[in-house]
């Protein structure tokens, strides 16, 4: 039988439990900092343990075809703000008129990706039926992460500490609305492979999309750092400059180091770990093509998202889903994509001989 406490998840977040846990357990921190990890570390374990009804709801609905009846009939998503003054009772209160710096950032920025959705990948919203857009902040007591709980967005302020807002780095908003995304479409299972392929996807287009808001090429090594806006000053202090490092995974400077090549996959790893596997892979892609990210690269990934993925898929699969993808795109897509891949030891061409999940 699966592991219920892995499997069954329909919260996403941007902070692994390994990070939280490994911050609870420091030695040389004050009894009031390790009391607030440990919170946020129970806090998050147990949201992972809820709403896995929302995935398998919209995975149901993929799969009969009512989203394509919805589509022809398609809404503009509107945006909803909420504050939770500090609770976790969600939504919280609603914000109508988003002015303050806080609410009015995560109000534009959302709206930035839902465009990025639109202009970039032809998607309308996360489960291209125009679904609204809610967002709450102020999640709980110093909460050190930000989630997609299967229906919305929610950020936690962090400690001031290690972290700071999470609303504050966009490819932060980015990535978790991207979960939504994976939720409508593949519904990847968040455990093992499928579970960091989730992850990475949403690591790939959130810093897509930071790279599309910020004009940045894909030759900038600063646009594929996940969660470099939200390092707080002792965080920084340490030389952790981000969480994740899309280029290179295993440098010293990410809060969360994770293995680069296929030859290093942990089947006991945190889905968060893994993913940096699919995370490099990504950004050779488009390193290899070129020019802008969002140009040509996350069109191939998200073309391979949309192909009618396994739940359950595995790095090869996907592996094989994006050089199909790239494929119709032309031979020098296809050959950057091939390359890509095999630059994390993953072999499209002969999957056998790849390492076994």
């Amino acid at each position: 039988m699966a592991n219920v406490t892995t499997r069954k998840c329909g919260c996403c977040f941007i902070v692994s439990l390994s990070v939280l846990r490994a911050l609870a357990q420091a030695e040389q921190i004050g009894s009031a900092d390790r009391n607030r990890y440990q919170r946020s570390y129970a806090t998050t374990q147990k949201l992972r343990l809820v709403r896995e009804g929302h995935r398998q709801a919209s995975l149901a609905g993929h799969q009969s075809g009512l989203h394509l009846l919805a589509t022809a009939v398609a809404r503009v998503p509107v945006e909803h703000v909420f504050d939770c003054k500090h609770g976790t009772t969600l939504p919280g209160t609603p914000v109508p008129t988003p002015n303050d710096t806080a609410f009015k950032t995560v109000f534009d920025t959302t709206a930035k990706v839902a465009e990025f959705y639109k202009t970039v990948l032809g998607r309308n919203s996360v489960d291209n039926r125009g679904m609204d857009l809610v967002s709450s902040l102020n999640y709980d007591q110093d909460y050190q992460n930000a989630f997609w709980d299967g229906q919305q967005m929610v950020y936690g302020n962090g400690d001031n500490k290690i972290f700071i807002d999470f609303w504050r780095s966009p490819d932060v908003i980015g990535h978790e609305l991207t979960h939504g995304v994976t939720q409508h479409e593949s519904g990847l299972l968040y455990e093992g492979q499928s579970g960091a392929l989730n992850e990475s996807i949403s690591d790939c287009f959130g810093a897509a999309f930071a790279q599309w808001l910020a004009k940045k090429p894909a030759s900038d090594a600063s646009g594929w750092l996940i969660g470099a806006g939200i390092m707080g000053p002792d965080a920084k202090a340490k030389g952790f400059t981000c969480l994740r490092d899309m280029i290179d995974p295993r440098a010293a400077h990410c809060l969360s180091p994770q293995p680069a090549s296929y030859k290093d996959f942990d089947p006991t790893g945190d889905v968060h770990e893994n993913s940096g596997i699919p995370n490099r892979a990504f950004a050779a892609f488009a390193q290899n093509l070129g020019g802008n990210t969002y140009d040509m690269a996350i069109k191939v990934w998200y073309d391979a998202c949309v192909s009618g993925l396994s739940s359950r898929a595995t790095f090869v699969d996907f592996a094989q889903a994006t050089v199909a993808a790239a494929k119709n795109k032309g031979s020098a897509v296809a050959k950057a994509a091939t390359d890509a891949w095999q630059a994390v030891d993953l072999s499209v061409d002969s999957p056998s001989a790849a390492l076994a999940a």
